[in-house]
């Protein structure tokens, strides 16, 4: 399940990135932004604070803004994370993912965001369980969002009570960024 709506809030980010001898195109744009608000042309500063966005988007490596066990997700930022990692053997869990960096795909006039997933479970230095291919995850929409979820439910394995670390891989498919997170966790009776 991914679903994406829009915000604004990366503005102090692209805006912090202004200062001193930082340069380049997030810099120029962000500075631009700050010169159209400053003038009183909102519908121009806007524009060029999508530029920077963009800009900032396609420099980053891929990553994630939040990476966490979850109880419920609706939807981008509405999800309750969990109290704890703590689980039964082979009970099915949920991992929400923001995810920073990833690319999009123009086909006619939507855009497309594109991933795929593997998972690891390790015990210290020992996989115990490896696939590369939990699935297809997209998301398709007339803008570009920069703020697509991504929930991914499994079921956990049938492992004896110990503490283990589940190391999760989103590949991106447009843009051929690929970033792992890892998540402990325990397996309790």
């Amino acid at each position: 399940m991914i679903s994406a709506i829009w915000r604004l809030s990366a503005a102090g980010l692209i805006f912090g990135l202004t200062g001193g001898a930082l340069a380049g195109p997030i810099a120029d744009q962000a500075s631009t932004v700050e010169k159209l608000l400053a003038s009183g042309d909102g519908a121009g500063a806007l524009k060029a604070f999508d530029a920077a966005e963009d800009a900032f988007w396609t420099a980053s490596p891929l990553q994630f803004r939040v990476a966490v066990f979850a109880d419920a997700v609706k939807s981008f930022a509405d999800y309750q994370p969990r109290a704890n990692s703590a689980f039964h053997a082979g009970e099915t869990v949920t991992i929400y993912l923001e995810p920073v960096g990833y690319g999009f795909a123009s086909d006619g006039d939507l855009y497309r965001v594109s991933f795929n997933s593997g998972v690891e479970i390790h015990k210290g230095d020992v996989i115990l369980g490896k696939t590369d291919d939990l699935g297809a995850l997209g998301w398709q929409g007339r803008e570009k969002s920069h703020e697509v979820h991504v929930a991914i439910t499994l079921t956990l394995p049938n492992l004896k009570p110990a503490d283990y670390q589940l190391l999760l891989t989103l590949n991106d498919q447009t843009s051929g960024k690929s970033a792992t997170t890892t998540l402990p966790f325990s397996i309790v009776e």
